[in-house]
């Protein structure tokens, strides 16, 4: 057989890590994304609300966000306990325990990388999709300031479309944003391009998004307004809902995917 063959037959098959150091990887997985979700989720569950709050007239932008960091500060234990941010903290956790189960596996089968992008975005969407609506409905219920009532249909696809280009933003994007930026020379090193695709892809898709968000939201808060009055209400908040939502995603998926880099890095060590 020939070395060329020989080469091509060992870079096509499978890793197969041993069971003991399998599951050592899936712990520093494991408990990578909590880490990474544990940095990001005080912050991230202050923002959500505040937004909520602000568009139903309950608490302006500014005030909601003070009030939220005044919380985490002042009742550190309080908050730490609170649904808000329990909600929150399982959201992102189950998301980044997904996105690196899926890489772990993809890796011990060997599996080419775009496949295994298509696998990891499948699987992230499913899971966030699922917990992210939870959470807005449960976000839009608890801080209303009318009676709870039932989310509309359509802000649950409304919802469901938003987090689909997050996802893509935050778990796909990245690989060929990075490589693009190396190959364009803006940025000396690999490490660099994958920070800065990192934190840039997830934000940038709030331009996209915040619309999609505030329609859906709106729904729920007047669900017997006209397109024209939606269509103001957007407007009207686009900007600051979009700096808001920028300033949110950052945490969520760039500097939490950042640090969740930073911790599976670990697994080099087993």
């Amino acid at each position: 057989m020939s070395t060329e063959l020989q080469s091509s037959q060992k870079q096509n098959s499978p890793v197969l890590y041993s069971k003991e150091r399998l599951l050592k990887l899936y712990t520093v997985d494991f408990v990578a994304a909590v880490s990474s979700a544990a940095m990001v989720s005080p912050f991230i569950a202050v923002v959500d609300r505040s937004i909520i709050e602000n568009l139903n007239g309950k608490r302006n932008l500014v005030d909601g966000l003070k009030f939220g960091l005044q919380s985490i500060v002042s009742k550190p234990f309080q908050f730490a306990t609170s649904r808000q941010f329990g909600i929150v903290l399982g959201l992102y956790s189950s998301t980044y325990i997904t996105a690196n189960i899926v890489d772990t596996t993809c890796e011990q089968y060997s599996i080419d990388q775009s496949k295994a992008s298509l696998y990891k975005f499948a699987a992230t969407s499913c899971v966030n999709i699922f917990l992210c609506v939870y959470k807005d409905k449960v976000f839009a219920s608890m801080f209303g300031v009318s009676v709870s009532k039932s989310l509309p249909k359509l802000s649950y696809l409304l919802f469901a479309a938003r987090d689909s280009l997050t996802i893509a933003a935050s778990f796909t994007a990245p690989t060929y944003i990075a490589n693009a930026l190396q190959n364009s020379s803006f940025v000396s090193t690999e490490k660099s391009a994958n920070v800065v695709a990192q934190l840039v892809c997830p934000a940038a898709v709030q331009l996209a998004s915040t619309p999609v968000h505030l329609y859906a939201l709106d729904l729920y808060n007047r669900p017997t307004v006209s397109m024209a009055m939606r269509g103001q209400l957007i407007k009207k908040e686009y900007v600051k809902s979009t700096l808001a939502r920028i300033g949110r995603i950052g945490p969520a998926f760039g500097i939490g995917g950042v640090g969740n880099t930073f911790f599976r890095s670990y697994r080099n060590q087993i």
